[in-house]
């Protein structure tokens, strides 16, 4: 039986001789698994690589070019692939570190979920009892991060009013909480 060239079984491919793409593949797949996997530092996601490469190939070799190396261009879409991977890799990455930040996890926690709701009922219960000034001093400083000084020029004060307004709405808040949390523990023991 005699080797076809590359280029000979291109052509097959390009007319439906769908044995020909695994022929042309054949030499190398396991090249191209190592090279993915030493790109991605991950075998499975060089598994799903590779798996990329062969549609990408099948779908556009009839853009490859008679004449080149097939060994060449099927690494450049492999090395491309790749770095597709572990860009989407490093967005989801960002993705879900933008999310705990922002008080969402990426595994589904009900227990935490509850509890947070639950604390932040307590807080919102708290607030009510705050004076307008103290609950803006509280939401601006605690819960917005601004500082003493943004605060007092927020709310046209002096920051010795700033820090007093913020000392009795913590206090309060502090009262507060024990008064709901003691309230809680004793309808448990009942």
């Amino acid at each position: 039986m005699e080797m076809k060239s590359e280029d000979e079984l291109v052509e097959e491919v390009l007319n439906g001789n769908h044995r020909s793409f695994e022929l042309l593949l054949q030499p190398y797949r396991q090249g191209l698994l190592n090279m993915a996997n030493r790109m991605t530092g991950n075998l499975e996601e060089a598994k799903e690589v590779c798996q990329e490469v062969l549609i990408k190939v099948y779908k556009h070799l009839d853009k490859f070019k008679k004449g080149r190396s097939f060994k060449s261009w099927i690494y450049r879409i492999t090395v491309n692939s790749a770095y597709d991977s572990l860009r989407k890799k490093k967005k989801y990455e960002n993705f879900v570190e933008s999310q705990k930040k922002i008080g969402f996890s990426a595994s589904y926690d009900p227990e935490k979920q509850l509890l947070n709701r639950e604390i932040r009922a307590k807080i919102e219960t708290c607030l009510r009892d705050l004076s307008p000034k103290e609950k803006a001093t509280f939401l601006l400083r605690d819960g917005e991060g601004f500082s003493i000084e943004e605060a007092s020029e927020i709310l046209k004060c002096s920051s010795m009013s700033v820090r007093t307004h913020l000392s009795r709405a913590r206090k309060k808040i502090r009262e507060q909480f024990e008064k709901i949390n003691f309230a809680n523990t004793r309808e448990v023991r009942r």
